[in-house]
């Protein structure tokens, strides 16, 4: 609630200090002024961060100095008290756009709540921005500042909030009934709370500068070729002011436009790389996230190793087969796919979990010694994966034969890399990891037994020649870095669903999608 109502406080401050400034010192050029002044200092608060400024706001800057202007030309203080019904106005056009609810709303809330439930709340929300902003403009009009003071600080606050609660009751309300139906249990560890569902609605979509309410997130799936192997699959998600609507994506949904025209030029790219027996649905989150703030998201499905194939899995060739397809990848997203010219190829990130944080380390320069891997699993035969890599090599009778020296591929054109809880941690030396020249953030789960940090990402940390940024997530688990599990999900693989009491995977994929976003701006906006 803090968080929404900072934001709510956030849009009116600078009308609110020209209000104050002008009833304490009578002088109108000097409100007008502080006004301008605080919109400035907004922006350059935004900006310090790395984050993107938003189309909603420099719309918002660019009223504060027009109107602010107009008062000090005018001297009439009714210039500025113009801007909320402006603004207001803006936002109810956008929220006419059928089903734009659904993208922001929590995962177990979109799996749960009917589409046409959201679809009626969107143009309710439409009416009520329009309904206060056709009020204020009637009492900027016709009224007094006391009354414009009262109005915009009391009722078109207070008329949000008591809407988001009225719209959040009846939703929990649906939510709960159609779990309880399904015998969903909270071991799904998605659970609806009131305070990770408050800041992402009010706080973060409803009001004003909300990245990303202007356009749909647009989403292709295509089939790369492979001249080694069978061809494998690339999810896409990109910029796109196509209308969206909620599409079937595994065992998610999400709300995107298919197949809609790209937006926006030059945009950066960022490819995915999942974990053993993943798929390029598993980071869909991370990737409408990204591709929000402005970025081509590609996921790979790696072959071999994913939900539908692992005859690659715990073996060699699938850590050497993995980067390879990030490089094949990049080149069809550059050379072949149809948006290939709003790339920005210079500016190129990757991403990965698990076994596909080993391939993006590998990508940009790393090279495991799997000498030391076998010698590793001699002395920890209750690790988590080389107990799977005894299991696959007794399943085939032989353990795998490749070269005597694997052929590593790496992508230079990858300019920065985000990698959590990765795997083979204690195959990468510091000489294996001295080609890794790219910036890296490392992402440490603080409950992972299976990419157990003293042979993971310590070790990666001790040899990696630059100290990447770290972040370790308290009580997460291995897998808390993929998308909160859907109902279907967390019946079919509840290993990958069930999290610690206490960690709210929901909650904490807001924060770790808007870190991911920022790091990849900063590392690549000077590209």
């Amino acid at each position: 609630m803090k968080q929404a109502l900072g934001q709510l406080l956030s849009d009116f401050l600078s009308a609110l200090l020209f209000l104050a400034t002008y009833l304490l010192s009578g002088n109108i050029t000097v409100a007008a002024a502080i006004a301008i002044a605080v919109g400035l200092v907004q922006l350059r608060v935004l900006r310090f961060p790395g984050r993107p400024i938003e189309p909603m706001q420099w719309m918002s800057l660019g009223l504060v100095v027009v109107l602010s202007g107009a008062t000090i030309l005018t001297q009439s203080p009714r210039f500025v008290m113009l801007k909320p019904s402006i603004v207001h106005f803006a936002i109810a056009a956008v929220m006419l756009r059928r089903g734009w609810m659904l993208r922001y709303l929590p995962e177990i809330a979109r799996q749960n709540l009917p589409e046409r439930v959201a679809v009626a709340a969107g143009y309710a929300w439409a009416g009520l921005m329009a309904a206060l902003g056709l009020a204020n403009l009637a009492i900027a009009g016709y009224g007094d500042l006391t009354i414009w003071a009262w109005f915009i600080s009391v009722v078109a606050v207070g008329a949000k909030i008591v809407a988001f609660l009225l719209q959040y009751a009846v939703f929990r309300a649906i939510v709960r009934r159609n779990l309880e139906r399904t015998r969903v249990t909270e071991a799904s560890g998605v659970a609806l709370h009131p305070s990770s569902t408050l800041p992402i609605i009010i706080g973060g979509l409803i009001l004003f500068g909300t990245p990303g309410v202007a356009g749909a997130v647009g989403f292709q799936q295509v089939t790369v070729p492979d001249p080694e192997d069978q061809p494998f699959q690339l999810a896409i998600w990109y910029p796109s002011e196509a209308p969206a609507a909620v599409h079937r994506l595994g065992p998610f949904r999400q709300s995107v436009a298919t197949d809609g025209a790209v937006s926006g030029s030059p945009l950066p790219l960022v490819v995915i790389s999942h974990g053993t027996g993943g798929t390029a649905a598993i980071h869909y989150d991370t990737a409408l996230a990204l591709a929000e703030a402005g970025f081509v998201a590609a996921a790979i499905e790696h072959t071999g190793d994913n939900w539908r194939d692992r005859r690659y899995s715990f073996t060699e060739r699938n850590f050497r087969d993995r980067p390879r397809h990030v490089k094949l990848a990049i080149d069809y997203l550059l050379t072949v796919w149809s948006g290939r010219d709003h790339i920005a190829a210079p500016r190129i990130g990757a991403l990965g979990h698990s076994a596909g944080a080993a391939a993006v380390l590998v990508a940009i320069g790393g090279e495991p010694d799997f000498t030391l891997a076998a010698a590793f699993c001699k002395e920890h035969a209750e690790d988590w994966g080389c107990a799977r890599a005894r299991a696959v090599q007794a399943g085939t009778g032989a353990p795998a034969e490749p070269p005597a020296v694997p052929n590593w591929v790496h992508d230079r054109r990858i300019k920065a890399a985000a990698i959590a809880a990765p795997a083979l941690g204690h195959a990468f030396t510091r000489a294996g990891l001295a080609g890794v020249t790219v910036p890296v953030q490392l992402w440490q789960a603080e409950d992972d037994r299976i990419a157990v940090a003293r042979w993971s990402t310590d070790m990666i940390k001790a040899n990696l020649r630059s100290l990447p940024a770290t972040h370790i997530v308290p009580l997460a688990g291995h897998f808390a870095f993929l998308a909160p599990c859907s109902p279907d999900l967390a019946t079919a693989a509840p290993e990958i669903c069930s999290d610690l009491l206490g960690f709210d995977r929901t909650a904490f994929h807001r924060d770790f999608n808007a870190a991911i976003v920022a790091c990849f701006h900063k590392q690549l906006e000077a590209e």
